[in-house]
């Protein structure tokens, strides 16, 4: 049960009011934005609170028990303050988000009605859409370590431990052709394998992409170009002469960790845990 303030209570018993919404979001970077539906700024809280037309808070399902509340927000890109670039760099990933209902006269009146996180955003040209949900959506996620076969450090971690900071491991390059919008031609770096870099990382020094990093899904010689293919498209076009750097993948397996990187001592896996296969097993009868 929410307690109203003494003042806002009086407003609401008097049928008349002077309440609008308004809604906060923090990135993880911590920089906080404020949004009201009031014709005109709000200031509390030491933020100022946009009267933007260019969002808009969308409807809130709440449940009893552990599954998370949800709702959706939308608004119009560069409106709204809210910049696609920003969208794309990953900036509102996981943002939290705040619903207040307010006095506009009196914003000492106020009561926090909803909170939550953002989720998956998806954007068009002009605007973008934002599925956020409430704090049970937490439970959902894995906490701790999980125990699997293969190694689930990443490749130069605290965990991992091996330096990687060097060839053959990290190989700067530049981007000589690109054949799609996740596929790309460099020229060949004569690694020690013809797929050393699959499963790896491209980081992009200039260009659109500059500082994003992508997941290498395959890569492989195709005569005097090596062929980079991307998991996910990069949110900006990848341009000729583009510059980057290749860290070598890994595919968490003991064998890859010990042949390919001579690190089984850090090997985070459990490759000899019994599987489903000994799980159901059961007494044989003999012939």
């Amino acid at each position: 049960m929410r307690t109203l303030p003494d003042g806002m209570q009086a407003n609401l018993d008097a049928g008349a009011t002077t309440l609008c919404w308004c809604w906060k979001i923090v990135r993880k970077d911590g920089v906080a934005l404020g949004f009201t539906e009031h014709d005109s700024d709000l200031v509390f809280d030491n933020l100022t609170w946009k009267a933007q037309i260019g969002l808009r808070p969308g409807v809130f399902e709440s449940a009893v028990g552990f599954t998370p509340d949800t709702g959706l927000t939308a608004g119009a890109l560069q409106q709204s303050g809210i910049a696609s670039d920003d969208i794309d760099a990953g900036k509102y990933d996981q943002a939290s988000i705040e619903v207040w209902r307010v006095d506009w006269q009196k914003t000492e009146h106020r009561i926090g009605i909803w909170s939550g996180e953002i989720g998956d955003i998806t954007r068009g040209e002009h605007a973008f859409e934002a599925e956020i949900a409430g704090p049970a959506r937490k439970l959902g996620r894995t906490f701790g370590r999980v125990f699997t076969k293969v190694c689930d450090a990443e490749l130069g971690d605290g965990r991992c431990m091996k330096d990687i900071s060097a060839a053959p491991f990290l190989r700067p390059s530049v981007v000589a052709r690109v054949m799609n919008p996740s596929q790309f031609a460099i020229e060949a770096l004569n690694a020690p394998q013809a797929d050393w870099f699959s499963f790896g990382i491209v980081k992009w020094l200039d260009g659109e992409n500059v500082g994003q990093t992508h997941r290498i899904v395959q890569y492989f010689r195709s005569g005097v170009e090596d062929v980079v293919t991307l998991a996910e498209l990069p949110a900006k076009p990848i341009a000729i002469d583009d510059t980057l750097e290749l860290l070598a993948g890994c595919n968490k397996t003991l064998d890859h960790c010990a042949d390919k990187f001579a690190n089984s001592v850090n090997f985070r896996g459990c490759p000899f845990m019994p599987g489903n296969d000994l799980i159901i097993a059961g007494p044989v009868e003999n012939s």
